[in-house]
């Protein structure tokens, strides 16, 4: 018992040191200024004991910023995981609304146009905001052919134009030298063709695209909207955008229009690919 409280006096002898020090000026201080010492003594005596009290004071302080900076970083990490957290989320989230989508895009897949369909990422586009010719992640391994057709949930994204063993590239609405025939939702006999060819109207806006209705007399209005009529490459009821602006022709020969498309190809990350059936075959 007395190894052990030798021991402990030894491993804090500095410490005991210093309060004895401490102790003793305190006292001899008091003592001073109660026998009316001079006061150089007495102002020594406090210099002293205020030093060692500031030395005291510096440690605490040390120890209690050494908690508040270890506080401060478990905030921070703690910061970190919930922004991370916060991510992973928004990322989950995005992607539920992606397969969402494709799930709607479904609707215009059906077994009457389609002999069969895959689902694929676009990894790569064209330089500019527009998705215009973009690459998927789908080839002929998984069933793409040259013509295929690709959508997405919010209605035609474009074709194939060309293919490799697993990825194909694609072109647009935008950008597509190929017409998409259409028709006006409700009047199915009101058709018209969708080409960036025609250089009769010139738009500046690269989210729009532009065509025609074939009968210079028809009824069509700002706010319709357009699907594939069937007629050429595209199946039928597949939707394209919505009118909006109506340009009549000098000649009165065609009526030409400006439509905004339904899909958002500022923003395309998920897309369906399908054949259409062959009707003739």
């Amino acid at each position: 018992m007395i190894n052990k409280w030798m021991k402990n006096i030894l491993k804090y002898k500095w410490l005991l040191l210093g309060f004895i020090v401490f102790l003793f000026l305190f006292i001899s201080l008091t003592t001073s200024i109660r026998n009316n010492k001079s006061g150089a003594v007495r102002k020594g005596g406090f210099d002293i004991i205020s030093s060692i009290s500031n030395k005291f004071v510096s440690i605490r302080d040390s120890f209690s910023n050494n908690a508040k900076q270890k506080e401060i970083d478990e905030l921070k990490e703690e910061n970190s995981k919930l922004k991370a957290q916060l991510i992973e989320n928004s990322l989950s989230s995005d992607n539920l609304n992606q397969l969402q989508s494709l799930q709607k895009s479904l609707n215009f897949v059906t077994n009457k146009n389609s002999a069969s369909f895959v689902t694929a990422d676009i990894i790569a586009k064209n330089s500019g905001n527009y998705y215009k010719t973009f690459t998927i992640s789908a080839g002929s391994e998984q069933g793409v052919k040259s013509d295929s057709i690709v959508v997405n949930g919010e209605g035609l994204v474009g074709r194939v134009f060309e293919i490799s063993k697993n990825y194909c590239k694609a072109i647009s609405v935008l950008d597509n030298q190929t017409p998409i025939s259409f028709e006006i939702v409700g009047r199915n006999s009101d058709t018209g063709m969708i080409t960036q060819d025609t250089n009769v109207i010139r738009i500046s806006d690269e989210s729009l695209v532009k065509g025609y209705m074939f009968d210079a007399n028809s009824p069509v209005k700002v706010g319709e909207m357009l699907t594939t009529s069937g007629l050429g490459l595209y199946p039928s009821g597949i939707p394209i955008g919505k009118i909006q602006q109506v340009i009549p022709d000098d000649k009165n020969i065609l009526k030409y229009i400006v439509v905004k498309p339904f899909v958002d190809f500022k923003h395309l990350n998920k897309v369906m690919i399908f054949n259409k059936i062959d009707t003739e075959s």
